[in-house]
């Protein structure tokens, strides 16, 4: 367990036997889950820290409509929501879902206080993470609400183009899964794929996507 725990960002810079001491026998609690369980549910009081120490979550945010939107995906070594938790109103944004069998560490928030007051490392991590999270938290915005279908898929495609190393990519996700990460209905999202293909831009074959013209899908991106 804390070979993972010193890989989380809040740890970084730990030795193992100093992260010992700050999980006192008994103040922390291991729960799993299966896949498709739910972790939490959005609107839920956020009291604990909570490290992934195995598997993969799903951060999932409905709207006043009832429309789904991903917010993000996150997997071992890294905490769900760790800037919600000293909030005055600390009521976890999203739902957050089982990708696959987790494995999840509990911390409740008093412990967490008193880990922060008695490490400095701690306590500068866990400023640095929050601080990323607003980050974060900013451009998805941007990336929701200021961006069109067409420019959201041309800078999703360029980023998995770049993680691939590869003008070819295979998308796993189903076409329900990338507009509910896009935040826009289904329909809307197989209309854009065909355009962009109709203007060259890329090229589909079932899950394989190639980009035809990086350059034109990055002015398309701005």
């Amino acid at each position: 367990m804390f070979e993972t725990i010193i890989r989380n960002p809040l740890f970084r810079g730990l030795k193992i036997e100093e992260t010992e001491e700050l999980f006192e026998k008994g103040l922390y609690q291991i729960k799993k889950f299966k896949t498709k369980d739910i972790v939490a549910l959005q609107g839920e009081p956020c009291n604990n820290l909570m490290i992934i120490l195995d598997g993969t979550v799903q951060g999932q945010m409905v709207d006043s409509s009832g429309r789904l939107i991903v917010i993000e995906e996150i997997s071992a070594p890294f905490a769900i929501a760790t800037a919600f938790i000293f909030a005055e109103k600390n009521e976890l944004p999203v739902s957050v879902v089982a990708l696959k069998d987790c494995e999840i560490l509990f911390v409740r928030r008093e412990v967490f206080t008193d880990m922060l007051q008695k490490n400095k490392t701690v306590l500068l991590n866990y400023l640095t993470v929050i601080s990323n999270r607003s980050k974060f938290l900013s451009d998805k915005i941007h990336f929701l609400t200021f961006r069109t279908i067409k420019s959201k898929i041309a800078d999703f495609l360029l980023k998995r183009s770049i993680e691939a190393g590869s003008q070819t990519i295979i998308l796993e996700e189903t076409q329900q899964e990338l507009a509910d990460i896009f935040g826009v209905a289904r329909p809307s999202l197989a209309r854009t794929f065909k355009e962009m293909e109709d203007e060259g831009l890329i090229a589909i074959e079932r899950k394989k996507m190639t980009l035809l013209d990086v350059s034109r899908l990055k002015k398309v991106a701005m």
